[in-house]
């Protein structure tokens, strides 16, 4: 019952969740009753502040400040209007939004400073206050008081940004302390409570999720191991991390932590299923002349991708497809014959990650050893039989995200140096073979366990023969879909 309850809870607000951070900020130009110029000196030093501090990411955008400059008449009346606010915060995908307002009295200014979320209405932080002298510092530091206030209530440190079995990637602010082995806290958003007279967000309600420590560092970002499970809900991308106490006897002594969880990283990884449709085309050139045979097969497929470490992989793959073929062309003994292929391989190789495992392109360089085995109904005169192809196998493959939730992906490999086994003596020791598969096809990430592919593969085997003319060859066109799942 406590676990449907807060699944009713979780759907029915996801709705409100926010979708960017509320560490990512930008500036709206700050306005004032006199044309704007004492305003635009005070837009560059809050801008200076927020980039120097870092309690943010700063982002701004030279084609947003171009649009607001062209309705500089009607400024104030644009800022307020809640759809600009958001569109801005869609432009720039950020969640806080502040928007600083002056208004000019005798030898006086009012200074009023406003923090709007992504939706353009939720107040997050509102004040407002009178400086006696109508000068530049006076004014900027009353501004950076009130936006060290509002940092200090954000209510997370950072937002996890991809989930992999036990392991999270988060960001990290770049003016907080962070180490290896310190301990970090997961939370589910909620929703936000506020105040009924002041219209303004005064809390954030959050279900604790999971505990963890941090084990590796990388710019912006950290990788922590998630192992305490605080609630019957699994953590997801957007969670909230919140750091726990710097503590450097602790991270100092972190080194042994951090080794330990990049081995254990291999016992995770991938497991994929999945059913082709294929056009086959099986050609011999033997006693019988040169003959064609044509026609699909339906088959399974399985592929495991296992990290020994974050980049270190081993690769397996089995393939078992069954149909019937027909003449296409020649004169074989029988127009109909029954085709079947089975495919084996096993490969150790390296993922290359310029923008770490949940950004930008995986690119996997890997070699092992891989087995064709094809079996036609036997005829020696028409060149039909069994045999195998098998060799060190060499290739590349790897995906590149287009959007959240959708990569493209792609392979080629080959056997360079194979052998051909002639299991019913028709044709004789080969002179050389030839063994290539190209694949690409797409992914969508269905839930944090489950990913649905769907691919376009090609391959081709053939083998040439000593002292003859003698040939075979086996085109496959396939059509796969199936599923992945981790483990």
């Amino acid at each position: 019952m406590k676990k449907l309850i807060i699944t009713f809870i979780l759907l029915a607000t996801s709705c409100f969740a926010e979708t960017y951070s509320m560490r990512d900020c930008m500036l709206l130009p700050i306005t004032d009753n006199a044309g704007s110029s004492f305003g635009f000196k005070v837009f560059e030093e809050v801008e200076k502040y927020l980039k120097d501090k870092r309690w943010c990411e700063y982002k701004s955008s030279s084609e947003v400040i171009s649009i607001f400059s062209r309705y500089r008449d009607q400024l104030d009346a644009y800022l307020d209007d809640p759809n600009v606010i958001k569109t801005v915060a869609d432009r720039l995908k950020v969640g806080t939004i502040i928007k600083v307002k002056l208004k000019y009295e005798v030898d006086k200014v009012e200074v009023k400073l406003d923090i709007f979320g992504e939706n353009g209405s939720d107040i997050y932080f509102s004040e407002k206050m009178i400086v006696d002298k109508i000068e530049l510092y006076p004014v900027k530091i009353a501004i950076e008081n009130w936006l060290n206030l509002y940092e200090a209530n954000i209510p997370y440190d950072g937002k996890v940004l991809g989930v992999l079995g036990d392991q999270i990637t988060f960001s990290v602010p770049r003016n907080k302390r962070v180490g290896i082995s310190q301990e970090i806290k997961v939370r589910k958003f909620i929703r936000k409570k506020e105040h009924p007279l002041l219209k303004k967000v005064v809390e954030f309600e959050a279900l604790p999720v999971a505990k963890g420590k941090i084990f590796n560092l990388s710019r912006g970002q950290a990788i922590g191991s998630v192992k305490v499970f605080t609630a019957e809900t699994q953590v997801r991308v957007g969670d909230w991390v919140i750091l726990g106490e710097y503590n450097p006897e602790v991270v100092s002594k972190g080194n042994d932590y951090s080794k330990y969880n990049e081995m254990n990283f291999g016992q995770l990884g991938e497991l994929q299923f999945g059913f082709s449709l294929s056009s086959h085309t099986a050609t011999t050139d033997s006693y019988n002349g040169n003959n064609k045979m044509n026609g699909y097969m339906y088959g399974v497929h399985a592929q495991t991708e296992v990290w020994i470490t974050r980049n270190y992989i081993v690769l397996g793959e089995f393939n078992k497809r069954f149909g019937e073929l027909s003449k296409r062309s020649g004169s074989p003994d029988s127009n109909t014959v029954g085709q079947d292929m089975t495919a084996l391989k096993l490969a150790f190789g390296y993922k290359y990650l310029p923008m770490g495992y949940f950004y930008g392109p995986q690119i996997n360089f890997y070699g092992g050893y891989a087995n064709y085995s094809y079996k036609l109904d036997q005829s020696s005169l028409d060149g039909f039989g069994a045999n195998e192809f098998t060799g060190i196998m060499l290739g590349v493959g790897g995906n590149i995200p287009v959007q959240k939730g959708i990569r493209i992906f792609g392979r080629g490999e080959i056997i360079p140096f194979g052998d051909f086994e002639d299991t019913d003596n028709i044709f004789g020791s080969n002179k050389s073979i030839s063994s290539m598969l190209f694949e690409i096809g797409g992914v969508y990430q269905w839930s944090p366990t489950l990913k649905l592919l769907g691919s376009f593969e090609v391959s081709n085997n053939s083998a040439k023969f000593n002292g003859s003319n003698s040939e075979v060859s086996y085109a496959n066109t396939s059509l796969k879909v199936g599923g992945a799942f981790n483990f």
